[in-house]
């Protein structure tokens, strides 16, 4: 039998929580060799992918893998070509490759944290998790190239750096063509995202003319869409006048909390906003990076696409701490 001590279990506990906050799935965990580990999965845009997280007390690290797929033989020395392309582009992660013996192994997209401290950093293990999911999403495609088809994986990275030479820096559809982001009534204002890494923040353009802040939230804090609910909401419980002294008390440096009841989202946000997230509102200004980065303020030309009266307002979700700091946004925001 084995036996963990009540930290163990309590940063193994911590890091589960954490994949369910993503609302990722629960699917058993086992307790084995010294090590405690979980299992889940997450859908891809045509397929799943299988993730594994655990905890090491000997080690004290935290790991957390995306298991892709079994590789045939034959392509291990060309897959490990295309991960040294592909690893020279990642800071907190790499891919492996796991060996199976004769019969080929497994592809492992993996991250991992030391716990220095006894409990587990959950804001950094969650940034870990979100990055780990997003850097699948960009390349494991080129992965599938390489396994399915004849490409060398000199011909594979040399099609995806073509295709990423340009940033759009807004929504496009399906068919590539610019989504211009357009004013309602309801919503006299717009929202700018951005649709390729590295990313700006997402923004509003608009609200200093109706009287409020400028609302500004992590481009990777709840997807494209979910952040887009997240400041109509804000914006539609701001104008209100019962919550006037919640703004006045922002403007003056307080930090206020809001739930997904506080909100009172519509039955269709009910898939994007998660209820149990307690969403912050603090107010920031334009030396904070984010907010540079956001309306492209220069200070040594005195150029900015803000408004000079506007001011700003950051949305994120409690625990998040790294999303306020400058570092995070510097260079732009990156999986």
């Amino acid at each position: 039998m084995e036996n963990f001590t009540a930290k163990d279990l309590k940063i193994f506990e911590d890091m589960k929580q954490c994949v369910k906050d993503f609302g990722l799935k629960d699917l058993g965990e086992e307790k084995q060799l010294g090590i405690l580990s979980g299992f889940s999965t997450f859908e891809y845009p045509g397929y799943n992918m299988g993730i594994l997280y655990l905890y090491d007390p000997l080690k004290n690290v935290a790991n957390i893998s995306i298991r892709y797929a079994d590789a045939p033989p034959e392509k291990i020395p060309s897959l490990y070509e295309l991960f040294n392309y592909i690893n020279k582009h990642l800071t907190f992660n790499h891919f492996a490759f796991e060996s199976l013996g004769p019969f080929g192994g497994m592809i492992l997209l993996t991250t991992g944290l030391k716990v220095t401290e006894y409990f587990l950093n959950k804001a950094a293990f969650k940034m870990l998790l979100k990055e780990l999911m997003g850097v699948g999403h960009t390349f494991m495609p080129l992965i599938a190239k390489l396994l399915f088809t004849d490409n060398t994986p000199k011909s594979i990275m040399d099609e995806f750096y073509e295709k990423n030479c340009e940033k759009i820096p807004v929504f496009v559809d399906e068919d590539g063509k610019i989504k211009e982001p357009k004013m309602t009534k309801e919503l006299p204002f717009i929202i700018h995202a951005s649709a390729d890494m590295p990313a700006f923040p997402t923004h509003t353009h608009g609200l200093t003319e109706l009287g409020i802040p400028e609302f500004l939230i992590d481009h990777l804090c709840i997807g494209a869409k979910g952040n887009g609910a997240c400041i109509n909401l804000s914006y539609k419980y701001f104008i209100k006048p019962e919550n006037a002294d919640k703004l006045d008390a922002i403007k003056n440096g307080q930090v206020i909390r809001l739930t997904f009841t506080d909100l009172k989202p519509e039955a269709k946000t009910k898939d994007l906003l998660d209820p149990d997230r307690v969403y912050c509102y603090h107010r920031v200004y334009p030396e904070f990076e984010m907010v540079k980065q956001a309306y492209n303020i220069d200070d040594q030309n005195n150029q900015s696409d803000a408004d000079p009266t506007a001011w700003f307002v950051q949305i994120y979700v409690e625990g998040d701490d790294f999303a306020l700091t400058d570092d995070y946004y510097k260079d732009g925001i990156k999986w």
